[in-house]
């Protein structure tokens, strides 16, 4: 089911809303896979808040629902030809409308005007509908690159080929 209402993305560096609404998204994706055992990893990511995740190399957006934001995607560097996407969470009531395909679709915009050749992500093994999602924009499956955050992580990686790139 595709989202019917309206859906607006937001940077968090244009909305300071967006800012605050990102880390109580954030929040409940971090406390949902760690399961109430890593609360001072938790409370480093939010107050580091918008690092990693900051321009020119990347970013956070939110995507709302009139007044509601309801999912959030971050992007940031690996390298200097390497973007990572990381923080996608769509709120549970939110889910299958539509709303993490337009959340990567955007970051994946993003890391073209930054000029990354590649793009990776890592996801639960888990989780099945953001695998199919991420395989139906052109990730494919990769060997781990890093540690998981938390869970058994599987890890993609989107090739945009040679593409000139955006000034830092």
């Amino acid at each position: 089911m595709q989202i019917q209402e309206s859906l607006d993305i937001r940077c968090v560096d244009d909305d300071p809303a967006s800012l605050e609404a990102a880390r109580s998204l954030i929040r409940a994706h971090l406390v949902t896979h760690l399961a109430g055992s890593g609360t001072s990893f938790v409370e480093r990511v939010l107050d580091a808040l918008p690092s990693p995740y900051v321009p020119p190399e990347g970013g956070i957006w939110v995507a709302w629902a009139n007044h509601d934001p309801l999912g959030c995607a971050a992007l940031h560097a690996i390298s200097s030809d390497i973007g990572e996407i990381k923080r996608v969470y769509v709120k549970p009531e939110a889910r299958g409308r539509g709303v993490a395909r337009r959340l990567i679709e955007r970051a994946i915009r993003e890391a073209r005007v930054r000029g990354y050749s590649r793009l990776r992500l890592g996801t639960q093994n888990t989780a099945i509908p953001a695998q199919r999602l991420y395989e139906s924009v052109g990730f494919r499956r990769i060997d781990a690159y890093r540690a998981g955050d938390f869970g058994n992580v599987v890890f993609y990686e989107l090739s945009f080929g040679v593409s000139p790139a955006a000034p830092r």
